[in-house]
């Protein structure tokens, strides 16, 4: 029934029964998942077209094969049928070098047959040309039978690139390094790497806690703090660039004044919060350089949606500046652009607002920061998580130069902003090598809530998160199971590609030049660069937080291999890493 589940629904069959089932199977809902991909993948396809030359090749090897029929059998006894003879023709005049027997041989004659001496056996059954043409097309039908996944494929290239599953003996891909520094600071909540350091940030009691900024010489192994003085709430590093580091600082919790509203349940706390950054690869100098406030805001629970547990939703660097999506003090959520770098102060730009109830998160951009992307989310009215995927794209407007005077410029530019994907079931847009890659629970079940908090419905895949969930919780997006969707921005289709075909995904994290998610059996890894699968193994399983930054990914196993300490009585804390590539 799942086969035509598609046929049964257009065809007003009474699926009710099966249609429970579905609610409650997950097994079953996977295969109508895949079963519906692949049909919807066969409806895309666009007409095979055969090469030019196919017929005239395929007439050709017929005339060949006629030829040394008509040779082993009687002369007169074999006719030749009309749409053959042209071929014949040209069949004899190839062999005619090498074969003056054989060019006798025309279409109006037939050709001689070959004198065999004659010898006992066992007599040799005849078949007419009827039955050689009908095995010619019974090989055609097999060859594009057993072939039919190839044809897919070659089809399908048209509109989009089908990855190849990794085979079974593939080796391993990356290669973790392990790094061991010493700190007082040992409690680690976030980190991200690049190819010389390693930045986190941690506290270092756990009843008392201070909070420090810190950077890690990677060759070295050497942690230095960031910070003048530590901090009295969490601080959570969000990203960075070869000139730059951003983080999300918070102070001391302050008790709200209760509102006396009865049987409303409210949170007792508001928390002052700030995204800081820091320039990077500055002259040495004997002081610690004062980072920058970028945005800052009092962060109430109460204010906003109850499924949102931070202010930020998300960051990411564009050629000039950054990206932000961020609730205000109203609990309302924007997203926001400000410019980094040596200019005169600086400010930030607005350039989306959600609606009431309503999250922006996840903003990205193409190579030139001309294709600005994000993702608006909401909780629909049947308790799931939502989810459209706008744009904003700036193009190039022609100007006309007056016919005399002074001219200043020859075109000007101007921006659109529209939805790009809306279908309610697209998440996380990233970009990578000016590839759009999403999380789609098209054909799949959205993850549901109960109170703001993600049910378990979607399968046992334990999540790993990009930070410490115990200080700072991962969004409620994060639970999302889905298929991810490849989408190259330089194409005129609409067609995506999907990578996970083996089993739903969750937890997509992109570099410059790959994606990086769970799936049902550990982490899968896509090379956007060179287009093809990475064999990740299992060494990121463990991993109690994992975050990937620029072509680097960093993560913290909670075993006994990561509490290693170089210098007796000073506390020891161990990260590990790759870069891609190698």
């Amino acid at each position: 029934m799942l086969t035509a589940y598609r046929d049964l629904k257009d065809a007003d069959f009474d699926t009710t029964e099966l249609d429970v089932h579905l609610e409650r199977c997950a097994s079953c809902r996977e295969e109508l998942a895949r079963d519906s991909f692949i049909s919807k993948s066969i409806r895309a396809l666009p007409a095979l077209e055969p090469p030019p030359d196919m017929y005239a090749k395929l007439m050709r090897s017929l005339a060949k094969e006629h030829t040394e029929f008509m040779q082993r059998s009687a002369p007169g006894t074999v006719p030749t049928p009309e749409f053959l003879k042209p071929y014949l023709h040209q069949h004899a005049q190839a062999v005619h070098s090498t074969d003056t027997f054989s060019a006798l041989s025309t279409a109006e004659t037939g050709p001689l047959p070959i004198i065999h001496a004659r010898r006992k056996g066992r007599p040799r059954r005849q078949m007419n040309q009827f039955a050689i043409l009908g095995l010619a097309a019974v090989f055609l039908m097999l060859l594009m039978m057993g072939g039919i996944t190839s044809l897919l494929m070659v089809a399908h290239n048209n509109l989009q690139k089908v990855q190849q599953p990794l085979a079974v003996n593939e080796p391993i891909a990356i290669s973790q390094v392990k790094y061991t520094t010493n700190t007082d600071y040992q409690y680690v909540t976030s980190a991200i790497a690049d190819r010389q350091y390693i930045y986190y940030t941690a506290y270092d009691n756990p009843n008392m806690p201070s909070w420090m900024l810190l950077e890690m010489d990677r060759q070295s192994q050497v942690s230095t703090p960031l910070l003048i003085t530590p901090s009295q709430g969490p601080l959570i590093v969000l990203g960075s660039t070869s000139n730059s580091l951003v983080w999300l600082q918070f102070d001391a919790p302050k008790q709200k004044t209760r509102r006396n509203l009865p049987n409303v349940p409210q949170h007792p706390y508001v928390q002052s919060w700030s995204i800081r950054y820091l320039p990077l690869g500055l002259p040495t100098t004997s002081s610690i350089v004062s980072p920058t406030v970028i945005l800052k805001g009092v962060y109430d629970p109460d204010s906003g949606p109850n499924w949102i547990t931070t202010p930020v939703q998300g960051i990411w660097f564009t050629p000039t500046g950054l990206l932000i999506t961020a609730l205000d003090n109203n609990g309302i959520s924007h997203l926001w652009s400000y410019p980094l770098g040596n200019v005169n102060k600086p400010a930030l730009t607005q350039i989306a607002t959600a609606p009431a109830g309503h999250v922006l998160t996840s903003p990205t951009a193409n190579s030139d920061g001309t294709q600005i992307f994000w993702s608006e989310e909401w909780v629909a009215s049947d308790s799931n998580l939502r989810s459209n995927i706008w744009e904003q794209q700036e193009i190039s407007k022609a100007v006309p130069r007056p016919s005399h005077g002074r001219t200043t410029n020859a075109g000007m530019k101007e921006t659109s902003t529209g939805l790009f994907i809306q279908n309610g079931m697209s998440f996380h847009p990233q970009v990578v090598d000016d590839t759009l890659f999403y999380l789609s629970t098209d054909n799949t079940s959205v993850q549901n809530t109960t109170n703001g908090t993600p049910s378990t419905t979607q399968g046992t895949l334990s999540i790993i998160p990009q930070t410490d969930p115990s200080i700072y919780q991962p969004p409620l997006d994060a639970s999302i199971h889905g298929w991810i969707e490849m989408l190259p921005l330089d194409s005129n289709t609409m067609q995506p590609t999907i990578l996970n075909t083996s089993g739903l995904a969750t937890s997509l994290q992109v570099g410059t030049d790959f994606v990086l998610w769970q799936g049902d059996k550990g982490y899968q890894m896509y090379d956007v660069a060179n287009q093809n699968n990475v064999n990740v193994g299992d060494i990121l399983n463990q991993a109690s937080f994992l975050s990937v930054n620029g072509n680097q990914a960093v993560w913290i196993v909670n075993d006994t291999t990561t509490t290693a300490t170089s210098t007796p009585g000073t506390p020891g804390i161990t990260f590990l890493a790759f870069n891609w590539p190698k």
